[in-house]
């Protein structure tokens, strides 16, 4: 059996591991605590040479790993690791990646290649040979640490190249494994000197515990702990130390199976990449279809299946297509990235697993849910930054073009082949599901509950209760026949099946799924209940894919929607909305075109991953897990469904934690917008209002600010200038009328004078306001004791009447007229009086 392809893709994960390996050392070459004899005599075989000097000393730390785990390698392998007279073995390939190319095999050339397109650079320059080769630099370039691409976005349009480049190191990422917590966040100690030896420790002992005789379960376990290790690693210290280790480890290795598959292909290309780009359409509509009656019962396991559905698709392709994990440049909220080699033979496999996607699509799901896939050419000299006619930029730029183009023909293909599939009615005898209202088929119905439910709502319904028990996802690449009795579905049936599970599970069929290698991945969601992030503690000795990914909500009480909200005198529900304000623009040309490579897209894209699949669950359990509900979070996206006070919080908590991660980055904005309902109202009516608030939102304008917003009660604000202030003055009212200062008319009066204003565009209509406000409100002052209430009135009637630019005293920017502010105000304090009662 032919296994080049493996070996190519370990090595390109592990060329670069050195340069972790050699930063937890205490010293140089010749001072060095791990480096071997043997390593160190034959630096030759390794390192290029530089004005007399060996360069490029990580290369020694990378052999050393590879020398150390000789005996895990060659079990692997099934080959001598060490004869460096082979220079197609895995140390040589993964450690030689610097040397010249006449020194090099021709996999080898592969594995430079493939470092040189991902970072962008040509590393035979004399720039670049310049790196590493001074001992006494040894201090600086293990003091550095990692800075986040998202400080960089759009500032290097903005700014000189240099004033940019000197402000990139503003923000730093902290030095740990990865976590669910803001202690992961970038700060802005530069102080703080990166302690490597702890982190590299922890990456050695899980390393260890990786038990697979084959390349693929191996190498993908790899790459997860390679994630969880070295994403705030920086891949170089020389230049722009905004991309992690772990994303140049990862584009290296996908770009090398490609360029090895162009390779090897009969007929070469110009253009030796494929970059594949997929939407899942129709994905709102699909969550919010369900009669309110059951919508518990349904709504976090639809949403949840839409989630594997998205993924079930990607490692459909994975498989049809013969490519890795690593070729993943992105996965989550519905759309997907992945590179491939531009050969004949996966063409034509692409174009055959997209029909076959969309047939088994349309016949699962109707027209409610459509995949756009579609694919763009990409040079060498375009991650080259040498051709004048495309780059990066460009080329996500046509991508999205010809996506949207086949949104705007979904199923075209299909309705060609079979017009009436699409047009007339596909069964007599019509049922309709209790839950989502759809019709199906009869031999669909699932018969066990009194329900009339359609097989797969009836799944979901299952998946969303066992989701609250479960420890890890088992996807399998067919049917587990021991697993008959858990929830599990095969989404589409794509012959992808996901298994939830608890650790019990696992542990008591461990024989069983030893014989299941490469068949089988074990997924931590988020690391457990702890957000750490940890998945290798079910390995136990199990020859299986591990690894972790992040879902938005996999923790949820189990409480109706009703009982969130429950209050003795006044209940009502918050819809929650929001998404990334621009965030396709910024994706499509935020990064410098001189800087763009696949290693930064693919870091952009996993930092949104990071926030809003990942680190919301911990702002939603902080706040109050029992009593909210995160339905949806993916990509940019948040539906979130809780007490009204608390969506108002959790929303508030997400724009400012957003704007700490994004570095204040004044090119990232959030909006969002939250309905405030009855806690029967049909969460379908609800998911709209809430979508009317969130384009309030996107459509507000407060100065020269546009979105930016939060809006609810029909009202946008702007996060940073109205909403504090009108939140503060809202406050103010509270406690003065629940502590007797303030006589409760005032909020009545307030909001009658707001009614009779008839304001328009900012302005009030009924000029008679101003007198009668003014009137009425100097004699309540009259009866008011307190003379904090007594100023707070003053500064209503002055701030009405003269429309000033403050709001109870306090400086506000805005469009809005002064009166609609404290009736604003006014309203929420009601509200909040309603619910305390």
């Amino acid at each position: 059996m032919d296994t080049t392809r493996e070996h190519i893709y370990l090595a390109a994960l592990l060329h670069d591991i050195g340069k972790f390996y050699q930063r937890a050392d205490t010293g140089s070459v010749s001072a060095s605590k791990y480096l071997s004899a043997s390593i160190i005599e034959g630096q030759g075989m390794f390192l290029p040479s530089f004005n007399g000097n060996y360069t490029h000393k990580h290369c020694l730390w990378t052999a050393e790993f590879i020398a150390y785990y000789k005996s895990v390698f060659q079990s692997l392998l099934k080959s001598e690791i060490n004869d460096l007279t082979n220079k197609d073995n895995l140390l040589s390939l993964a450690a030689g990646h610097h040397l010249p190319e006449n020194q090099q095999s021709e996999l080898g050339k592969i594995i430079k290649r493939a470092d040189c397109l991902s970072s962008g650079m040509d590393r035979d320059n004399s720039d670049s040979m310049k790196d590493d080769q001074d001992e006494n630099s040894w201090d600086s370039f293990r003091r550095k640490r990692m800075t986040s691409i998202l400080y960089g976005i759009n500032r290097f349009k903005e700014e000189k190249k240099e004033k940019a480049e000197k402000e990139l190191e503003n923000f730093y990422l902290p030095l740990m494994p990865l976590c669910l917590d803001k202690k992961y966040f970038p700060d802005k100690n530069k102080d703080i000197i990166p302690d490597y030896k702890t982190l590299w420790d922890g990456f050695n002992n899980d390393f260890k515990q990786i038990q697979a005789n084959t390349y693929h379960a191996f190498s993908e376990t790899l790459l997860s702990l390679l994630f969880k290790y070295t994403t705030a690693i920086p891949a170089s210290t020389i230049n722009f130390p905004d991309v992690s280790l772990y994303d140049h480890l990862k584009t290296t290795a996908a770009i090398a199976i490609c360029l090895y598959d162009h390779s090897m292909a009969p007929v070469k290309t110009e253009n030796p990449f494929l970059l594949i780009g997929g939407d899942l359409s129709g994905i709102q509509s699909y969550i919010y279809q369900i009669i309110s009656k059951y919508a518990a019962k349904n709504l976090k396991g639809r949403s949840f299946y839409l989630r594997i559905l998205s993924d079930s698709i990607v490692r459909f392709l994975l498989k049809e297509l013969n490519l890795f994990q690593a070729n993943v440049i992105y996965n989550s909220g519905g759309s997907f990235y992945l590179l491939a080699p531009n050969t004949e033979d996966v063409r034509q496999k692409l174009k055959n697993a997209v029909c076959v996607i969309e047939e088994k699509l349309f016949k699962n799901h109707g027209s409610t849910l459509y995949v756009a896939i579609d694919s763009v050419e990409i040079s060498e000299n375009t991650l080259m930054h040498k051709t004048k006619d495309q780059n990066l930029s460009s080329v996500w730029k046509e991508l999205f073009e010809k996506r949207d183009l086949k949104k705007q023909a979904k199923f075209s293909s299909l309705i060609k082949q079979n017009y009436d599939s699409f047009f007339n009615p596909g069964f007599d005898e019509r049922l309709r599901d209790a839950v989502t209202g759809e019709e199906f088929a009869k031999e669909e119905l699932h018969k066990e509950k009194e329900l009339v439910l359609k097989e797969t709502t009836f799944k979901q319904i299952a998946l969303g209760k066992a989701l609250r028990e479960s420890d890890v996802i088992v996807v399998s690449d067919g049917e587990v026949p021991y697993w008959k009795d858990k929830a599990f579905i095969a989404p589409a049936d794509l012959g992808i099946y996901y298994y939830l599970l608890n650790f019990a599970d696992v542990d008591k069929m461990k024989e069983q799924l030893r014989s299941s290698a490469d068949k089988v991945s074990i997924v931590s969601l988020n690391g457990g209940e702890s957000l750490d992030c940890e998945f290798m503690k079910t390995i136990d000795g199990l020859n299986n894919i591990y690894s972790l990914e992040f879902y938005g909500g996999n923790s949820y009480s189990g409480k109706t929607f009703d009982e969130m909200c429950e209050n003795d005198s006044f209940s009502r529900l918050g819809v929650l909305r929001m998404d990334v304000d621009n965030l396709g623009s910024l994706f499509q040309s935020g990064i410098d075109p001189n800087r763009a490579t696949l290693s930064r897209y693919a870091a952009f894209s996993r930092s949104f991953d990071y926030f809003f699949s990942g680190y919301l669950n911990k702002i939603q359990r902080d706040i109050d897990s029992d009593n909210t509900f995160i339905v949806y979070s993916g990509g940019d996206d948040v539906f979130i469904v809780g007490g009204w006070d608390k969506t108002i919080q959790i929303a508030e908590t997400i724009q400012k934690d957003f704007k700490e991660f994004t570095c204040h980055n004044p090119a990232f904005s959030i909006s969002g917008g939250i309905a405030i309902l009855p806690d029967k109202f049909p969460i379908m009516k609800g998911a709209q209002e809430s979508a009317d608030e969130e384009g309030r939102a996107k459509g507000h304008s407060c100065g020269n600010i546009s979105k930016d917003s939060i809006s609810f009660m029909d009202t946008p604000l702007n996060w940073s200038t109205e909403y504090p202030a009108v939140k503060r003055l809202k406050s103010d009212l509270v406690v003065f009328v629940e502590q007797g200062f303030l006589p409760k008319s005032f909020i009545s009066k307030l909001l009658a004078h707001a009614m009779n204003a008839k304001l328009q565009n900012h302005k009030i209509n009924h000029l008679k306001t101003y007198w009668m406000l003014t009137y009425d409100l100097s004699r309540l002052k009259n009866t008011v004791k307190n003379q904090s209430a007594k100023e707070l009135i003053d500064n209503c009637i002055k701030e009405v009447c003269e429309n000033k630019s403050t709001l109870n005293g306090q400086t506000v920017v805005t469009n809005y007229h002064s009166l609609e502010l404290w009736a604003f105000a006014a309203r929420w304090a009601e509200l909040e009086f309603r619910m305390n009662k």
